[in-house]
């Protein structure tokens, strides 16, 4: 899946030692909802595993910039429903230098078009915490809406923080 300068492509385990340094980072682990702790080569390798193993549809993609061939961040959908046709979108741009490119809109709008178009989801959902103003800012202008915010329902570095909860229906998704 390709727009613009990006493709989506499927991990491989060549990209592993990438991934890994990755969910290592400071920012990575705090920035976002995923595993707060650091991740060892064996527990990268499980989640590798994981995703090669799984019974539904490749969900996690390597984010890629075409012009060199260069992984710079991964987006999924995860936790998908079959029955309610819905799943939640998460994405990190793990190569510092590419941030604030805009490679991160170009690659939502692509996950989401995969999860709508070919999966036939019919909501897509994601939790952000308040205070990342940035992610927030990128989900509305591709197309999330807030539903609503749960209180203190992460805790991270000696604090509880509020999370909002947004998402997109498949009949509001318009691919720019």
């Amino acid at each position: 899946m390709n727009k613009g300068n990006i493709r989506l492509r499927a991990l491989t385990a060549a990209d592993l030692p990438l991934t890994l340094a990755w969910h290592n980072q400071e920012d990575i682990r705090d920035g976002y909802l995923g595993h707060p702790f650091p991740v060892n080569k064996e527990k990268e390798e499980q989640w590798y595993q994981k995703v090669l193993t799984s019974d539904l549809p490749t969900t996690i993609f390597g984010i890629e910039v075409i012009d060199t061939d260069t992984l710079i961040g991964v987006t999924m959908l995860k936790n998908i429903q079959l029955i309610h046709r819905e799943a939640e979108f998460a994405i990190y741009i793990g190569d510092e230098q590419q941030k604030g490119k805009g490679y991160s809109k170009t690659a939502t709008q692509l996950c989401l078009s995969f999860g709508f178009r070919k999966l036939n989801l019919n909501r897509i959902f994601l939790k952000v915490e308040e205070t990342n103003a940035v992610a927030k800012a990128l989900y509305e202008r591709v197309g999330f809406v807030a539903e609503g915010m749960l209180r203190e329902a992460v805790f991270k570095n000696g604090s509880y923080r509020n999370v909002y909860l947004m998402s997109v229906l498949q009949r509001e998704f318009k691919e720019n």
